[in-house]
């Protein structure tokens, strides 16, 4: 089980640095020569200004991972890691449709709920000013 653990979490890492990298480089210049005219150390200025802008590619690359992580964890019964990939395996060495579609069944529900477990942790995350809610229609004024 370490070596697909051990596997998983290092296949995780490109999204998730990507996407930080790139999130803190596309900060406003402009905020940031804010930031330091109000004599923000460096520091300051990443923890203060750059991450809460950040916060949703960077989510978005923690999703991405934890996603794709999940789907691939089902294959490491091939190695002898177990879990929910063993009900595939079996349905397909006993062509029994039935584990097979369990297991991919739940394996795809466990994804989904991640998936929106993490979606409403950046909502959480991002500050008030910068979430993108989306709004109902307005109805026009008769």
């Amino acid at each position: 089980m370490v070596p697909a653990v051990l596997a998983l979490f290092l296949y995780s890492q490109l999204p998730i640095i990507r996407n930080t990298t790139t999130a803190i480089a596309n900060v406003d210049p402009a905020l940031r020569e804010a930031a330091r005219g109000m004599g923000m150390t460096s520091w300051q200025r990443l923890r203060q200004v750059e991450l809460p802008i950040a916060v949703p590619l960077i989510m978005a690359g923690v999703r991405v991972a934890v996603v794709i992580d999940i789907g691939i964890a089902a294959i490491a019964t091939y190695i002898g890691a177990g879990g929910l990939g063993s009900l595939i395996s079996r349905g397909i060495s006993q062509s029994d449709v039935r584990q097979l579609l369990a297991g991919a069944l739940i394996v795809s529900m466990i994804a989904v709920v991640a998936d929106y477990a993490l979606l409403w942790l950046q909502r959480f995350l991002t500050p008030r000013g910068l979430r993108t809610e989306v709004l109902p229609p307005r109805k026009a004024a008769a």
